[in-house]
């Protein structure tokens, strides 16, 4: 039980503070974020994409000029698409649809949903993705923010069977 006493604010700026406080709860109003999520919040481009196979041997998943975006809101959503440049061309709607995308889409992801930060571990939960299967899965990704450079490693279960390693930079 609190004393009167013991109060160190007035009754009214109490009751203002209680206001706002049930005002933001109600507008679902997120927490402040952490420093490394606040970090990440924001556009970033792709510029390069790397099949890790080792320190001895890393090859361009998507060829030398990868093109793509990755996108973090502070509302907890992100984004991603990635494309080689020399795709092969997609004629909307695709007229030899098995021809056509099979071509095109080998050089394509994109995927999106909610994400949550956990150390130097990022998860993305798919909701939607060109690739069906991976919606409602969980992509883990161990991340490394230096400056407007964000490095991203993916971790099994990798889409394409092996490791890659994505370099971001601050859009």
């Amino acid at each position: 039980m609190v004393r009167k006493s013991e109060v160190s604010l007035p009754r009214r700026s109490m009751l203002e503070v209680v206001a706002t406080l049930g005002a933001v709860a109600a507008l679902g109003v997120r927490p402040a974020l952490g420093a490394t999520e606040q970090g990440v919040v924001g556009a970033w481009t792709l510029s390069s994409f790397l099949i890790d196979e080792g320190k001895e041997s890393e090859k361009p998943r998507f060829g030398l000029n990868p093109v793509g975006y990755l996108l973090y809101t502070d509302s907890g959503r992100m984004s991603a698409v990635l494309a080689g440049t020399h795709r092969a061309l997609l004629e909307p709607p695709p007229s030899k649809v098995n021809e056509q995308c099979a071509a095109s889409v080998a050089d394509f992801l994109a995927y999106a949903g909610k994400y949550e930060i956990k150390g130097d571990r990022v998860f993305h939960h798919v909701e939607v993705s060109v690739f069906t299967s991976l919606v409602g899965t969980t992509l883990e990704r161990r991340f490394k923010l230096e400056g407007d450079t964000l490095t991203i490693r993916t971790l099994p279960p990798e889409i394409w069977g092996t490791s890659s390693v994505l370099i971001w930079k601050r859009a």
